[in-house]
């Protein structure tokens, strides 16, 4: 009766809510799927401290104009709990009872005492198995929307944009880089899928490159080096849908038997968060070795957002990305001073006008607590575009990855600063469209 009546809980709560029983996470998976996918990792999930702030969850979900259900999922955890609750008072149970028909069997007793707690032990173990299947299905459904729940704010995210910083004076023109790049024989460009860099703009890629990687390696960063390939539970691990095509290049099987739309390789590229967490995912480090300051060079997939073809919207693009990991949250925001005076020594001896600016959390990613943009202003598209940016997601990814670090014998979470500190495409955009003529920076000169 009780199995029935749970069963009966669960079925109701997953008809209200329309939760589907296919699967829809790469990152957790239960006995319910486990026999048909490898458990790379059990993601950390801080629900109950995290419930803790509801009121504060329920503010910041309305700052990011989000459509979740805080609602639902408080329901669906409930369910999972109630499950979960009656499941240990069934095993704790259990093992009262075989203890003590334990005991009258080690003494040779017999009689109805013993029969008793045998049919008792019985019923128990048929209790537990009918109800594994039922629990399972709500620790998924409450475990992967609980997955879904967003980061929280830093408080230095603001309501509206806010420009921290700005250098020199925007252009004045009407320049096309597009149009710039064709007759100056430096761009050959069909569509956002597929152009090439010619001449003094192949040039200004290498030396960008070269200039950035140098003074980051002057302030003690250590390059790396990283695959192009991403799981797909790292793309969600991440805080991006696996499923989606919009967000990464998903590779296809050729062959006709089914494909485990959870278990497929993304091109993210070597410059990417995705690409630093695929190494780093269940990794244990000593406490003193953080902070980490890392950098890569290399190549950036990412799907263009729109059919307008130029240089902003390329899909593969060269760039310069940055990870950084700290103890705790006070580190972090001593890292992020740190960056921003760093992005100004690179960026202000280029002579082109920037501006530094922190994006509103109506238009940060689920898994960012802040955005700070590097913007240049575009000429062609009559607004600033963004050159690079830098993003803080605290712990929300080393516990959703299992990336940890020991300290006085207890395992934590290290919080993680990261972002595209050069993206070349974009950058060359901009640097065609400045008033006066192009020219290669010195810093991107082939002697340096």
């Amino acid at each position: 009766m009780l199995h029935k009546l749970y069963t009966k809980v669960l079925n109701k709560k997953i008809c209200d809510y329309k939760i589907i029983s296919k699967r829809c996470s790469a990152l957790f998976i239960n006995g319910l799927k486990a026999t048909d996918s490898f458990v790379y990792i059990t993601p950390y999930i801080d629900y109950n401290e995290r419930m803790k702030e509801k009121d504060l969850i329920k503010a910041e979900i309305e700052k990011r104009k989000l459509q979740f259900d805080l609602l639902k999922l408080e329901n669906l955890w409930s369910v999972y709990e109630e499950l979960k609750t009656r499941k240990l008072e069934y095993d704790s149970r259990k093992q009262e009872v075989s203890k003590e028909l334990e005991q009258f069997l080690k003494s040779k007793q017999e009689g109805d005492n013993v029969e008793k707690l045998k049919i008792q032990v019985h019923l128990l173990k048929e209790n537990i198995r009918k109800l594994k299947e039922p629990l399972w299905s709500a620790e998924e459904a409450a475990i992967t929307e609980a997955l879904k729940l967003p980061n929280k704010l830093h408080n230095l995210t603001p309501d509206v944009d806010k420009i921290i910083y700005e250098h020199g004076s925007k252009p004045n023109n009407d320049k096309d880089h597009l149009k710039i790049g064709k007759d100056k024989n430096l761009l050959h460009f069909t569509k956002n899928e597929n152009y090439y860099l010619k001449g003094d703009a192949a040039l200004f890629e290498l030396g960008a490159k070269f200039y950035f990687s140098k003074i980051l390696k002057e302030n003690n960063y250590t390059q790396f080096s990283n695959p192009d390939f991403s799981k797909s539970l790292i793309i969600e691990g991440c805080g991006e849908d696996h499923t989606n095509s919009d967000s990464t290049f998903i590779l296809h099987h050729n062959e006709d038997n089914k494909v485990n739309i959870d278990s497929r390789l993304h091109l993210t590229g070597g410059g990417s968060l995705y690409s630093f967490f695929a190494y780093h995912a269940k990794n244990v480090l000593y406490a003193k070795v953080l902070p980490l300051t890392y950098f890569s060079m290399g190549r950036q997939y990412i799907p263009s957002p729109t059919e307008e073809d130029n240089l902003h919207h390329v899909s593969q693009s060269s760039v310069v990305q940055i990870f950084n990991a700290t103890r705790n949250e006070t580190e972090l925001d001593g890292m992020l001073n740190n960056i921003i005076d760093l992005i100004k020594n690179i960026y202000t001896p280029l002579g082109y006008h920037y501006r530094l600016n922190y994006v509103a959390a109506n238009k940060l990613n689920a898994w960012e607590s802040l955005r700070l943009l590097i913007e240049m202003y575009s000429s062609s598209q009559k607004s600033y575009m963004e050159v690079g940016n830098i993003a803080l997601s605290g712990d929300f990814i080393s516990k959703r990855l299992m990336f940890t670090y020991t300290e006085e014998k207890q395992s934590k979470f290290p919080h993680i600063l990261s972002g595209t500190i050069l993206n070349v495409p974009k950058l060359l955009a901009c640097a065609l469209e400045q008033d006066g003529e192009f020219f290669l920076p010195q810093q991107f000169a082939i002697e340096n």
